[in-house]
């Protein structure tokens, strides 16, 4: 079978696996009534607690599991929209906690227990007219007793009236409908599909402590990596990245941070890059029904993971290709954002006065738009006058007529299914190349020495330097995520009036393309966490001179995890396929995080495909990676 029949018969599966999903075949797909609103880790000078928020009286059902050691509570008839969480602490008894979709009617939730440390636990279950909450109340038992069943206490009892951490608590309007703001003086809670990330939500608290207005916090981040074999051609064989960001809040109004980059490529090409700048730093003022923010922030759009088309406020540093995270990618940019909070709908909009595009490089990287073009110039057999020319090449960008955006979002929850629609008049986050100065070229998109020795016999040399614009362009979206069977599913759909994209003239051309993305979480019942997305963009007016795409492109994107000891060593895997032109990017990589608030990755980055296509360009870049993230 040819490659490309192979294509079509994988993308044939996958629509009709997606599409079987979707297919309300039975009673046995109707999603629970019971949510899983939000939750909060509450802790003070004797006891650890977790506890779980839900929108009505539920059954629940605990155990012990030991080796290493875990109280589990299954929650039954319950549902999580973010359909698995897992976040550390820094307390001396429970050191994460996961919650997870267990099954299509089971939320799973799992408080991992320090090694060696005697314990009894308690369980509480609270009904209220508004909510109902699951309380996980965790305590130092003798420490010269066994922590084996016998000497555990396992009691699970109805409570009609609510313990007291929980009597303070203030209902606020939804952060998206059907989801509240739980928070009060005492307590802090988790909120799920909120814009915020989950490690920024998950607090621990101590009443006993003298609760600080200002808030100090940071993360140092060093990232080296070394390729796996050297070739002919010339790249940076080592890489090196030092981040650090440094953050202060004041109450929950100002929030101001500082970010330290300095990123080096070494060997063959060897440049560095350092920048200090201000990161985030804005205002913001909430009540029940307004959610007001000014300055400069990020702000995500869409459900999607990795590839997301709807999420275009922030632009990205691109300097790294694909290889970071994606939250870390993103470039915080001045605006004025704003929320309606209404009983079953938000409507939100956003206003940014200044233009601000992504960070890339044009040459002397392994990632960069025109790799090494000009010391592959260098090294060729051609007149000097030439290496000369492309050595002076220079890019002048010019700034866009128009730098103000503006956008709306509209969300919602309709029986069970969070959902959204958006519109965004913004300008392109990614250069638009208006001309090159080498005329009558055609190049096949790998920019290698034999490429460019070939096409230059017959190019016309003008007294030019590049010229990059950007274009503008309205992009409208649609954004869902829901559970469905087993699976949490989520998906986004987007169209761009104009998406510029380079030709083989090393210009480029506009054309308007439609993006859909689905995507499916499953976490099996030896914690196996499962991630895929299906991509689809079509590109309108295709021309056969695109460079890295056909008119429609498919890919598979996604993550396979799995604690392999205790609960401080994971294995993973990040992939990215693209469909059409069997070309792929793998990240096996295995996750350290014993020592508290240390992080340790050990792995590698690794690409194949024909040397013209967007993934396989880069398999000479093959390497080996150590990351270690310190947060504080």
């Amino acid at each position: 079978m040819s490659g490309r029949n192979t294509a079509r018969t994988c993308l044939m599966i996958i629509i009709f696996t997606i599409t079987a999903c979707f297919l309300p075949l039975d009673k046995s797909f109707c999603l629970p009534s019971n949510q899983v609103k939000s939750f909060v880790f509450h802790k003070d000078s004797t006891t650890e607690t977790v506890a779980v928020y839900l929108t009505r009286p539920f059954a629940s059902h605990a155990f012990v599991l030991h080796s290493p050691e875990r109280i589990v509570i299954d929650i039954t008839e319950a549902f999580l929209p973010q359909v698995h969480i897992k976040e550390k602490t820094t307390a001396p008894i429970i050191t994460s906690v996961t919650i997870a979709q267990n099954q299509k009617d089971k939320v799973r939730v799992v408080l991992h227990i320090a090694k060696k440390v005697p314990y009894k636990y308690k369980i509480t279950r609270v009904s209220g007219p508004e909510e109902s909450a699951l309380k996980i109340a965790v305590f130092a038992s003798n420490p010269k007793k066994s922590i084996k069943g016998k000497d555990t206490e396992n009691t699970e009892a109805s409570d009609k009236k609510p313990a007291d951490f929980m009597t303070k608590r203030q209902y606020d309007k939804p952060v998206t409908a059907g989801i509240k703001n739980t928070a009060s003086d005492s307590d802090e809670s988790l909120f799920l599909f909120e814009d915020t990330s989950a490690t920024e939500m998950f607090k621990e608290i101590d009443p006993e402590k003298p609760k600080s207005d200002l808030r100090l916090s940071g993360i140092v981040q060093i990232r080296t990596s070394m390729d796996t074999k050297k070739n002919e051609h010339i790249e940076n064989h080592t890489h090196f990245k030092n981040r650090i960001l440094l953050e202060s809040r004041y109450k929950k109004s100002f929030r101001i941070s500082v970010l330290s980059d300095y990123l080096y490529f070494g060997n063959d090409n060897e440049t560095d890059d350092y920048d200090l700048d201000l990161h985030e730093a804005f205002f913001s003022y909430n009540n029940n029904f307004i959610d007001f923010s000014l300055g400069k922030k990020i702000v995500r759009w869409g459900k999607a993971d990795q590839i997301s088309p709807v999420d275009t406020i922030n632009p990205t540093d691109a300097r790294e290709f694909i290889l970071p995270d994606y939250e870390e990618t993103k470039q915080p940019v001045w605006m004025a954002n704003i929320k309606l909070l209404f009983d079953i709908f938000t409507l939100e909009g956003i206003f940014i006065p200044f233009f601000e595009q992504s960070e890339l490089d044009y040459f002397g990287t392994d990632w960069a738009v025109f790799p090494h073009i000009k010391k592959e110039i260098s090294a060729s057999p051609v007149p000097e006058n030439i290496k000369n020319y492309f050595d002076r090449m220079a890019v002048d960008e010019q700034d866009p007529d128009t730098e103000t955006e503006f956008g709306l979002r509209f969300t919602t929850t309709i029986k069970n299914w969070d959902m959204g629609i958006s519109w965004h008049h913004t300008t392109e986050d990614i250069p638009y190349f208006k001309s090159f100065p080498v005329k009558n070229i055609h190049v096949d998109g790998s920019l290698n020495r034999e490429d460019l020795n070939t096409v230059l016999d017959t190019a016309v040399f003008t007294n030019e330097n590049i010229a990059v614009q950007f274009q503008r362009t309205h992009v409208l979206g649609y954004e869902f995520e829901t559970i469905l069977s087993d699976f949490g599913v989520r998906g986004e759909a987007a169209w761009y009036e104009n998406q510029s994209l380079l030709t083989a003239s090393l210009t480029s051309s506009n054309h308007p393309t439609f993006t859909y993305v689905l995507g499916a979480d499953y976490t099996t019942r030896s914690d196996i966490y499962l991630n895929i997305q299906f991509a689809h963009r079509y590109i309108s007016g295709y021309t056969s001179d695109i460079l890295y795409f056909k008119r429609n492109n498919y890919s598979l994107t996604g993550e396979i995890s799995r604690d392999i000891f205790m609960d401080w060593l994971e294995a993973s895997l990040l992939y990215s396929l693209t469909l059409n032109d069997n070309s792929w990017y793998l990240s096996p990589r295995i996750t350290h995080t014993y020592f508290t608030n240390l992080d340790l990755v050990i792995g590698a980055n690794i690409f194949s495909g024909d040397d013209d296509t967007w993934l396989g360009r880069f398999s000479d870049n093959d390497q080996l990676f150590i990351d270690i993230s310190y947060r504080f």
